[in-house]
């Protein structure tokens, strides 16, 4: 039981699994990516192999297949059709043994995370499907205690703008109009003399 490397670049080995149900019936499809630790939640009422390829689909319309992928051995994952998809995409499949679920460690720790906060969000009475995505938002845009960047910024070469001011911003304030107002105001009054 050895530790795969750290891949090289971005989005080259991502992890999938299912956490659920939830007590709406409804599962949240976890996808990461090993590189950047960038996390990806896609809320299903289904979890079949047709409808998962569906949802991943969306994902790798956005940021291409990955190289590999790790999961479990769910009936989904281990279906002909999702492994066909995959052999179409060129994505080889990193089945975790059974009963080890260290062997996906990342998206196993990041389960935990999202449960602490959608037990937080039913604790207030709020809308755990809100809670996700705010907690997906601060996630992402959050730097990350190993990397000390924010997962959106190592998957996508750039730092997303949050509501957070940084140094970025200054550069991209549109310029004031009031001079360019005040000056063109002068020039119409000197064309009508």
């Amino acid at each position: 039981m050895t530790r795969r490397p750290l891949p090289d670049r971005p989005w080259v080995d991502i992890a999938i699994d299912f956490l659920g149900p939830m007590p709406s019936s409804e599962y949240i499809l976890v996808v990461i990516d090993y590189y950047s630790r960038y996390m990806k939640l896609e809320i299903m009422s289904k979890i079949t192999a047709e409808e998962t390829i569906k949802r991943l689909g969306r994902i790798f319309r956005i940021w291409g297949p990955p190289r590999t992928i790790t999961l479990d051995n769910a009936k989904q994952f281990v279906s002909c059709e999702f492994d066909s998809y995959c052999k179409l995409k060129g994505i080889n499949l990193n089945h975790t043994s059974p009963y080890w679920p260290q062997a996906n460690g990342e998206v196993e720790r990041q389960n935990r995370s999202l449960l602490k906060r959608m037990k937080i969000a039913n604790a207030l009475n709020n809308d755990w499907k809100a809670e996700l995505n705010h907690y997906l938002e601060l996630y992402n845009n959050t730097p990350h205690t190993v990397t000390g960047k924010a997962p959106s910024e190592l998957l996508q070469s750039r730092r997303l703008r949050t509501k957070l001011p940084c140094i970025d911003d200054l550069e991209t304030i549109p310029p004031s109009t009031d001079f360019r107002d005040h000056t063109l105001r002068f020039n119409c009054r000197e064309l009508n003399r």
